[in-house]
């Protein structure tokens, strides 16, 4: 008998199953396993002995060989809040690795056609985010998805990329470096088979995913119309805490974020903090955050050359030989990664 895993596969890549028939007949069979082991005839409705193996067979083969994991709904790895779905994945194709933190994440969502302030914005929130720990979820789209993730890894932080594509049809393509990176520090996943191109009806059932696996949803930038409106409506739904960033009000790209704040359906933030709950926020103020130990070679170079008695800026451009641009870059990532304290004046200290 094929183990849990297998069987899905099987089922969901035989031509005229999918997933609601695949789901009605593990009702009836009590298992996936016992499904396959039954070999039901998909045209006739009955008893047959031998499945169409090829196709699935090659699609475990390439995943294997591609570093991508296959979770069954069932698996202890399968992400617990996701099961909550009325219409959640059988099967989940993952690039990289989930962690139970990643279950209390932010989705940081928005339109493709961002504005410059609203790409910024969201590049400096999920910066703040990494800073506390938080894994940042969003979709690997254009415009606020990228400055969502980009910000998480710039931040030294966790975050987690759901397309609407197969994993190896990612969409759209100008982001195949920026979900490498991902991986490494997170996962790209998907519901979808390894080749799956991508189609508009695919990305609405996408959204419902990213929603699904954060804890909070915020919308950085949406027009009314646009597509995060809908992953709102979902995120309200399903239960989640709903937050906005306000915009320019004469900005059409913003007329989705002031409809929900005006109505009051989601909270007004303005940066990451306001995205945490209280117990993180404790957290902070009784200085019981951990600092974020990932580093860049150039950090860690950067770290050997400081001292851990307080010193200024000033100081700092005489010990590293550094610009002051690329000193205050540095500084920065330190600074959020808890490494460093920053002092009034331009004064910091080594935490470790």
């Amino acid at each position: 008998m094929l183990n849990r895993t297998k069987s899905l596969l099987l089922l969901l890549m035989t031509k005229g199953v999918g997933r609601e028939r695949a789901w009605k007949w593990i009702r009836e069979f009590g298992s996936p396993e016992q499904v396959v082991e039954a070999g039901f005839d998909l045209k006739k409705g009955l008893l047959f002995e031998k499945w169409e193996v090829q196709e699935w067979e090659k699609e475990l083969e390439i995943a294997e060989k591609e570093g991508i994991s296959l979770l069954a709904y069932s698996d202890p790895a399968y992400p617990p809040s996701l099961l909550k779905l009325p219409d959640f994945p059988l099967l989940l194709y993952v690039k990289g690795s989930l962690m139970p933190e990643d279950f209390d994440g932010i989705a940081l969502i928005g339109t493709r056609n961002a504005t410059l302030y609203g790409k910024e914005a969201t590049f400096r929130i999920a910066k703040e985010l990494a800073a506390y720990q938080v894994s940042v979820i969003s979709g690997l789209a254009r415009g606020i998805d990228t400055a969502a993730h980009s910000g998480a890894l710039e931040g030294g932080g966790r975050t987690i990329g759901v397309i609407g594509s197969g994993l190896l049809n990612l969409y759209p393509r100008e982001n195949l470096l920026l979900a490498g990176k991902i991986a490494e520090r997170g996962a790209v996943i998907s519901e979808l088979p390894l080749h799956t191109p991508p189609a508009r009806g695919q990305f609405p059932r996408r959204n419902r995913l990213i929603s699904g696996l954060s804890k909070g949803v915020c919308l950085l930038e949406s027009p009314l119309q646009g597509g995060g409106m809908l992953t709102m409506g979902m995120a309200k739904e399903q239960g989640k805490e709903c937050y906005a960033l306000p915009g320019r009000v004469d900005w059409p790209t913003f007329a989705g974020n002031h409809l929900l704040l005006k109505g009051g359906q989601a909270n007004l933030i303005e940066r990451g903090e306001d995205l945490l709950g209280p117990k993180k926020m404790e957290k902070k103020r009784n200085g019981e955050t951990r600092p974020n130990l990932f580093l860049t070679e150039e950090e860690k170079a950067f770290l050997e050359k400081i001292p851990k008695e307080e010193k200024s800026i000033e100081e700092l451009v005489l010990l590293t030989q550094l610009p002051m641009m690329k000193l205050n870059v540095l500084l920065t990532r330190l600074v959020l990664k808890k490494i460093l304290k920053e002092f009034p004046g331009k004064i910091y200290k080594r935490n470790i």
